[in-house]
């Protein structure tokens, strides 16, 4: 497989998937891909940029299913439904969000359909919701309405700015 700033992103999510972002280095990438570290600063500048490129694949799967135009609580519910596929997928976002908001929100929630606040209070909202939802699975505690509970929020925020009805 030739390295690609897409292979990389592809084995970085894979890594995540099964050990998790404390076990995401540029090292383990690295022999994942059976190259030297140094390759990847060929195609990927530098850790932060790596979360970026994780984060905007998870953004490009919530886009594949709600369209821009899509009505903005179903897409968070899809924002909500594939940050929880991908092992600790809600602070790889929050880590994308932090450098490049724009290039990892959702099309339907961005600033341009939503407005500045109403965009920043959603993905805020979502990304804290789902990583205390995914923290709270890795200690064991129940989250059994996680799902009723994100949604009823989401529609409350969204509703309150006028977005939504």
């Amino acid at each position: 497989m030739a390295l690609t700033a897409e292979s990389i992103t592809t084995t970085a999510l894979d890594i995540l998937s099964r050990y998790g972002l404390g076990d995401l280095s540029m090292r383990r990438l690295a022999r994942e891909l059976e190259v030297q570290p140094s390759a990847l600063y060929w195609h990927v500048k530098d850790k932060q940029e790596l979360f970026v490129l994780i984060a905007t694949r998870m953004n490009a799967e919530v886009d594949a299913r709600c369209p821009s135009t899509s009505d903005p609580l179903t897409t968070a519910m899809a924002l909500r439904d594939v940050l929880l596929t991908y092992r600790d997928g809600a602070e790889i976002m929050l880590l994308g969000y932090s450098i490049s908001p724009g290039k990892v929100t959702p099309g339907a929630l961005s600033v341009e359909a939503l407005g500045q606040a109403v965009s920043h209070g959603v993905m805020a909202h979502a990304l804290g919701a789902v990583a205390i939802e995914q923290n709270r699975g890795l200690f064991g505690v129940a989250n059994d309405d996680a799902g009723e509970s994100f949604a009823t929020i989401t529609a409350h925020l969204l509703r309150a700015e006028g977005v939504w009805q």
